[in-house]
């Protein structure tokens, strides 16, 4: 028997339900056995058996796709997203256009926002491209002590090049700078919203990860917003915003030409993996190092930085595969050494991706909430397994950035 999709299908809730099948075979729940049938390898098998074996997540996506009448994941997914009817600068429009599924964990609502606030002004930018260009792709920043490096707030400060100012640098080389209210001033945000809703300008928030603020209303005495975010879209008490900012794109001055914005983005992609420090945080290839150290390290407790390990982490990781999209359309606006090394580059991070991908898929392994998460990865046993899987995926970006390296050098 098969299921029957709602009239307006999301995505997000796709996967939820997959992951959710995958955490009830975990815990021993028999009820998800009748589903995972529909597997080959489990069409006789007994409960205990199914119960037992060890299920991934794309194998949970493939039974869910199976329920709904599909032949596979990547047939549902075709079908959800053909026949969502989005706004042309939404975050769902943004994810649309790119020419490859961005990767799960890598859609942070942030940079989603920038580029649906970009095609809105004209600028034809993927979320690839602007992912990779801006830098942020290629960056990364631990501290064991200190999740806040998993904010991605836009300040607008670019002459301080930090991790919180990383989408200041592609819009202001497109000439554009920002307009913003702080969200702890309610009635100047309620004026700032009203204003650019009014005019129909993306209105960019950091509330929950990041999105658009699209709408307004007041409804009994309170005044709410339209958040469009990766996480919990939908009607928010303005006083329930995430305490940070709201932004607005402003056009400023003329852009540089592309080109030669390309060239100072492989420049910036440089420096942004190479290792150093910002505030006494480390950055790019030490934070990775520093990283995988303590996921070797059994005496780490990553109860209180939970985020990082669970979430944060993954999130940048699994943005590697922008950055080896990316090199690859960057590499035919070069010729000679600086093409095939920019190339060469992009297989790298490439097969960085693949690894950061089975390293993310085998820590987290479809369970439910980040404390399961923590305690299974601090057993030795599962540190055997995920550090070498961590290992190789920085050592395929270490060979991707000294590549990138060599390109960049015949361009200064």
């Amino acid at each position: 028997m098969t299921g029957s999709l709602p009239r307006h299908p999301s995505l997000e809730h796709l996967r939820k339900q997959a992951k959710q099948l995958l955490a009830a075979q975990r815990h021993g729940d028999g009820r998800c056995c009748g589903f995972l049938r529909r597997l080959r390898r489990f069409s006789e098998a007994s409960e205990a058996d199914i119960l037992a074996a060890r299920v991934t997540l794309a194998e949970a996506q493939f039974v869910i796709a199976l329920h709904y009448g599909f032949s596979g994941w990547e047939q549902l997914r075709r079908h959800v997203r053909s026949r969502r009817n989005t706004d042309a600068n939404s975050l769902e429009a943004v994810m649309l256009r790119c020419e490859q599924e961005i990767p799960e964990y890598a859609a942070a609502g942030v940079p989603l926002a920038v580029v649906a606030a970009l095609n809105h002004a004209g600028i034809e930018i993927d979320f690839m491209e602007f992912a990779a260009a801006s830098g942020w792709a290629f960056s990364f920043a631990y501290r064991y002590d200190d999740i806040s490096p998993a904010f991605m707030a836009v300040r607008g400060r670019p002459e301080s090049d930090g991790p919180l100012e990383v989408f200041a640098f592609l819009p202001g080389h497109l000439g554009f700078g920002y307009d913003m209210a702080l969200t702890r001033d309610a009635d100047a945000l309620w004026d700032f919203v009203k204003k650019y809703s009014d005019a129909g300008t993306p209105i960019m928030s950091e509330h929950l990860d990041g999105g658009l603020i699209t709408g307004y209303r007041e409804v009994d005495g309170k005044r709410q917003l339209y958040f469009d975010g990766t996480v919990m879209p939908g009607w928010i008490d303005v006083g329930d915003l995430n305490p940070y900012a709201v932004y607005v794109l402003v056009k400023q001055r003329d852009a540089l030409p592309r080109e030669q914005i390309t060239r100072l983005a492989l420049k910036r992609a440089v420096f942004k993996g190479s290792a150093h420090d910002w505030h006494e945080t480390r950055q790019g290839m030490a934070a990775l190092r520093a990283y995988l150290a303590d996921v070797r390290d059994p005496a780490r407790d990553f109860a209180s930085t939970g985020e990082w390990f669970c979430w944060a982490a993954f999130e940048r990781l699994m943005a590697r595969r922008c950055c080896a999209v990316w090199l690859q359309s960057a590499a035919e606006q070069l010729a000679g050494e600086a093409r095939d090394r920019t190339l060469t580059a992009a297989g790298h991070y490439e097969q960085a991706f693949e690894h950061y991908e089975r390293y993310r898929s085998e820590v987290s392994a479809g369970e439910p909430t980040p404390r399961s998460l923590q305690e299974r990865a601090r057993a030795p046993q599962r540190i055997a397994t995920i550090a070498p899987l961590l290992e190789r995926a920085i050592a395929a970006e270490r060979d991707g950035l000294a590549a990138l390296e060599r390109a960049v050098g015949p361009l200064e």
